[in-house]
This record gives C-alpha cells, structure tokens and sequence, in this order.
C-alpha cells in the first residue's frame, strides 16, 4: 500500500512539473533560477554563521561569486526580462549608502555589522551644517538608547570631523546618557589624536558619575592622572556624583585617597567635599567628619558657612544654633561673614522659630553684623505662610529701607499675607509698585488678589483686575475660574467664561454643572444651553446632570395646560 502511495505522489509531482512547463513556455510565469537561489542560501549562511560567533576570514568576507561568467549571464537574463515587461515597469530602487564590507576578527566588541539597507541617524552632509546644528543632531543621536548598537560604525560612515570645542559642547547636552558620551570620547579622541581638554576629561567624569557609572569614572580619573591633568575640580565631581547617589561615605574615602593621585588635601578641597554632602541633605555626616578632622583641618568662615546652609536646607534649627554658638567663640562677630548670618537665621525660619529668627537679627545689627537681601525674602515667605502679617510688614519695610529691592516672589508671599488678613487695599498698593522696584506681576500675583476680591464681594474690583489681567495674556488658574463661576454674580461668572470658552481650558464638570444651574435659576437658560453647545464642539462630555438639568428647565417652561394634559394621557 505504501508503495502505491509513492507512485501516487509521484504521478502528482510529474503532472505538475507539466502544468509549469507549459505556463513558463507561454509565458505565463518566468522560468526559475537556481543558481540565483544557491548564492541567496550561501549569503543567508554566511550571515547565520557570523552571528553565531563564527568569524569569516577577510579573504572569504571579500571574496565575489565562484564564476563570474555565471554573474554575466544572469545580468543578461535578467535586463532581457527587464526590456520584455515593457518600459511601463519601474527601475529597481538603488540602496541607499555605500556598501559595507564584513568585520574582521578584529572588529570592536558590541558593533554589529550593518546591512546594505542602513539608515544612517545623522544626515549625509553633517559636515555642511553649522556647528550648533551638529551638536544638537549629534546629541539627539547619542540620547536615543536605540542607537548605542553600532554607534562608532555610525559616527565612521557619517564621515563627521571633530575638534575640541565640539566635543565639550555634546558633552555638555549628553548628562544623562553616560554609555553613549563614553563612546563618543573614545570615537573622537582617535581624531584628535587622544589629546582632550582637561574641561572635556572633567565633563566625562561628571557625566559617568551622575550616570552612576563610577568604575568608568575612576577609569577617567586614572587616565587624567597619568596625562597629568587631574585637579581639585576632578574630585569636587566626584564628591557631588557619590553625595547626589547617597553614597558620604565612598565620597569621604575619595578624600582619603586624593592624594595618591597627586592632589593635595588641603582647606579647599576639604570644604568642597563637605558641601557636597550638605548639598544633598546629609549635613548630620558632614559635620561628624569635620568634628573628627578639626585638628588637621581647623575650620573657617566658609567651613561655617556651608554646614549652616545645610542646616537651611534641612531645617534643622537645633543644628543651626549650635553650629552657630561654635563659629562665634572661634571666629567672634566678623561683619564679611554674611554668608554664615544668611543661613543661620533661614534654618531658624524653615525649622518654625521664625520668631527667634527676629530677635537673632537684632542682635546681629547691634553686632554691626547685617544679613542680605536673601534673608529678607526668606523671612517675609516664612511669615506669610503663618499668617503673621504685621511681622511680615515689619521686615519688609525694613527690607526697603536698607535699599534692598524684593523680587515678585517676594512680593507675591506679602500680597498673599494681606489677602488672607483681607486687607485687599494694601494688596492693591504693592501690585501699583513693584513695576517702580523693578518687580513685575505674575499670574500668582494677579490670581491671589482677584480670589482675594471674589471672596470679598467686591464685583467691581474683580471684573476690572480680571480685565487687567487678560489683557496682560495672564491667565486665571483653577481655583480663581471655580470661585469666579460660583459667585453670585453673575456679570462676572459669564465674562470668565467667554475667557475660558475662547481659550479651550474648561474647569470641572461640578464647577460647570453649578454656573449651568445659577443660570437657569436666573432665567437664562438659553446662554446655559449655549455654554453647553460650546463644549460640545470642542469635544467636552458633558456630564448627565447638566443635561437632565437643562430638559428639565425645558419642560418647566411648556404650557401648563399642555403638561396637564399630557398627564392625564399618560394615566389614561
């Protein structure tokens, strides 16, 4: 039985080998190359064969077809094809790029050949562009994580020049892609002959440190030390790349180490290991390792100064007096050290003694020793956050009259303080002269003073400073578009609408759903029905309660004789 299936499938084959003879003798369809079909199979072995791990040899990787008279003739038979099918039929497409040979055993780890069909992230003609177009095109190159595979065959086929300044400038864009700028380093000191600029060597450093890469980062260090380029701004990196990963004390072990680098440990280098570590809210580990190197380090006005700006930033008041009560029995009442009495009385703010802050400043002017305008700014914002308007007042004329000038963020804390005590008349005051301090209002200011005046039914003032402030393309935050709906008013609620209907920002539909109902209750229900509409066409859903709102306010106003009647239609 086996054998007559044989014969069977055999007879199917040889009927079939007929049928395409025949269709390739009229034509039909064109006649098969095997040899074409052999030297595909070859090239998907070779290909198959390379990605395994096994290399060709340079001689094979090069090598054309066994018998060129063969190609001949296929290029023949193949143009004849071309002429036949008429001239109708399009030309192949050409690829795109020179062609890429195969990598030798001495090909870069991670590259992967490229095939024929490539496309090249950076342009052609990168040369031809300017220079701030070429960082920008390489820097959007090496943050793509898609393009790390093969990124030096890249930059090669590019045919891209570098130089120095070029270098330092795709540095600075490439912070937060460590692998890829690595890379590039490497790429481009084969141009220049491995010769980087001490900036350049400290940008990589910074760089792979903030990527978290510090074995890379050690390996740049090493490599600077041996060109002899290594300096404190080296190591300044690296205490800022281990404090920001929270790492005190692999950053302490870099100052212990600095000196089997060349570099020495003196006053400065210590100081900038410890504000590193104040910087990223570790004061508590900076001040223990200042305590233990007291004797070889003495500390001076900035050692002070940095732990109490991180007592600042900590808000840590408790650390602050006592770090305060240590620098002045070593270094008494020193008027330059401003710096120290700036951070000293804001830690007394952020930690809550805003109180204490003030007395502390009293005593410092009777010391002839005054803070900076930047303590002024931060008591004003501490005061007004607790409501203490007359102190806040108190130290903001003080502020003036030593000839400081406030920032808007500090006019904004004092305008907030009066509009939460209600004394929206001296709100009005600072907003008419911070233009003559150099100050300019913002949409904070201009949206504290309008929710001010809505809470204070105060109509008139809103709709004007609502006109001043659109005219001046600021626009109201939530908060003042909700307050401004659901006030009574209703003169003001629909100006603040045609605002927001004109700038496509709507608030929340339980806002909406309470101006839509205030103005049906009033008799309009026709501008609610269109301030409906209008969401509509801009793509808004519309909740169901505005709509049955809106239906019933409808059927309230038909006929009564009509309601009636239909009732009774429907009991019927």
């Amino acid at each position: 039985m086996g054998k007559n299936k044989k014969n069977k499938n055999k007879g199917k084959n040889k009927g079939w080998k007929e049928w395409r003879n025949n269709m390739v003798a009229k034509g039909t369809i064109s006649k098969p190359n095997p040899e074409k079909n052999v030297d595909q199979n070859k090239a998907e072995e070779d290909i198959e064969g390379k990605e395994k791990g096994r290399n060709l040899s340079p001689s094979k990787a090069l090598a054309g077809p066994s018998n060129p008279h063969k190609n001949v003739g296929r290029q023949n038979k193949e143009e004849e094809n071309r002429k036949v099918k008429g001239k109708h039929s399009s030309p192949p497409k050409s690829l795109s790029g020179p062609s890429v040979s195969r990598p030798g055993p001495n090909a870069p780890l991670g590259i992967r050949p490229l095939s024929p069909i490539f496309s090249n992230p950076l342009p052609a003609k990168i040369n031809a562009l300017s220079f701030e177009d070429k960082v920008e095109k390489l820097s959007q190159v090496l943050a793509d994580p898609n393009e790390l595979t093969g990124l030096e065959l890249v930059l090669d086929r590019s045919g891209l020049k570098v130089s120095t300044d070029f270098v330092e400038e795709v540095l600075k864009k490439s912070y937060k892609s460590g692998p890829a700028a690595k890379r590039f380093f490497d790429w481009a000191g084969l141009q220049l002959g491995n010769k980087h600029s001490p900036y350049a060597w400290n940008l990589l450093v910074d760089i792979l440190g903030n990527t978290k890469m510090f074995d890379a980062m050690w390996e740049a260090v090493k490599c600077m030390n041996k060109e002899g380029i290594l300096s404190r701004h080296t190591f300044a990196s690296v205490f800022t790349c281990y404090a920001m990963a929270d790492k005190a004390n692999e950053a302490i072990m870099t100052f212990e180490v600095m000196e089997n680098y060349g570099c020495p440990q003196d006053v400065e280098a210590f100081n900038c290991l410890l504000c590193a570590l104040c910087r990223y809210r570790q004061t508590a580990k900076a001040q223990n390792f200042a305590e233990r190197m007291e004797d070889r380090f003495p500390p001076d006005a900035d050692t002070y100064a940095i732990l109490l700006e991180g007592c600042e930033k900590e808000g840590d008041a408790a650390r602050a007096k006592k770090t305060f009560g240590e620098m002045i029995v070593r270094l008494g009442w020193d008027p330059a050290n401003t710096a120290a009495y700036n951070a000293f009385l804001g830690a007394l703010c952020k930690g809550g003694q805003v109180d204490e802050s003030l007395k502390f400043l009293h005593v410092l002017r009777s010391r002839r020793c005054f803070p900076d305008k930047s303590f002024y700014s931060t008591a004003i914002h501490a005061l007004s956050l607790k409501n203490k308007v007359e102190e806040a007042a108190m130290v903001f004329d003080t502020m003036l009259r030593l000839g400081y000038r406030p920032s808007s963020t500090t006019y904004n804390s004092m305008i907030s303080a009066y509009c939460y005590a209600a004394r929206t008349e001296d709100a009005y005051r600072l907003l008419d002269g911070m233009v003559w301090n150099g100050a300019f209002p913002d949409s904070t200011t201009y949206n504290t003073i309008f929710q001010a005046l809505i809470k204070a039914h105060k109509v008139e003032d809103a709709s004007s400073l609502f006109r001043e402030m659109t005219r001046n393309e600021f626009d109201p935050d939530s908060d003042s578009l909700s307050m401004a709906l659901v006030m009574r008013d209703l003169n003001v609620a629909t100006m603040v609408w045609k605002h927001i209907s004109r700038k496509g920002v709507f608030p929340q539909m339980g806002v909406i759903a309470l101006f839509v109902n205030s103005l049906c209750e009033n008799g309009k229900r026709q501008d609610a029905k269109m301030c409906v509409e209008d969401m509509q066409e801009k793509g808004v859903e519309v909740s169901d309660e505005i709509l049955k709102r809106l239906m019933m306010e409808k059927n309230e106003r038909k006929d009564p004789d009509e309601r009636s009647s239909k009732r009774r239609r429907e009991h019927h």
